[in-house]
Formats: C-alpha cells, sequence, structure tokens
C-alpha cells in the first residue's frame, strides 16, 4: 500500500563576504509530528574566524524552523478523500 507524505522544506546558507559558509536545511511534516534540521560547513577556515557569526546564523534558522513547526501543530485540517475541505486556527492550544 501506498502512503505519500507531505513535507515542508526550509533551506538557508550562511556566507562571510559573497562566500558561502555553512548550507542549512529542515525538512517538516505537514502534520507536525517531526521535524529534522541539518547543518554543514563548507568552509571550514572561514567557519573557524567568524564561529559567532555563523552560529548566530545557526540560530536565526533554527527559530524559523520553529516558527513554521508551531504554525502547522495550531492549525487543523479537515481531509475528505485525500482533498483538504477545511482549514482552521486552533485557539489556545485546542
Amino acid at each position: 500500500m501506498l502512503k505519500i507524505n507531505t513535507t515542508i522544506n526550509l533551506n538557508g546558507i550562511s556566507e562571510i563576504n559573497g562566500q558561502v559558509v555553512a548550507y542549512m536545511s529542515a525538512s517538516i511534516s505537514t502534520d507536525g509530528q517531526s521535524a529534522n534540521i541539518n547543518k554543514s560547513i563548507a568552509n571550514q577556515d572561514l567557519y573557524n574566524a567568524n564561529k559567532a557569526s555563523i552560529r548566530a546564523d545557526f540560530a536565526k534558522f533554527e527559530d524559523e524552523v520553529y516558527k513554521v513547526e508551531d504554525s502547522i501543530n495550531n492549525e487543523v485540517s479537515i481531509n475528505l478523500d485525500g482533498r483538504l475541505i477545511a482549514k482552521s486556527i486552533k485557539k489556545d492550544g485546542k
């Protein structure tokens, strides 16, 4: 039996003087049940020289991922035969 999962993907880069230092990516399931965040260093020398700045970019990226994840968790979707028929925002987490 085929099961298809829908995800939301976010991608980011951290640059110093126009050079890519790090890549960031995240995948969030549309049901809000899982999220994966990945980071990779593309230029180790620039990273070592600019750790505070790159780490600040990592934190900003994670904050954006959490915002998307939280928005998913605050929505209720009603599906009929795989088609979205209604979508509403939960109030007070209910």
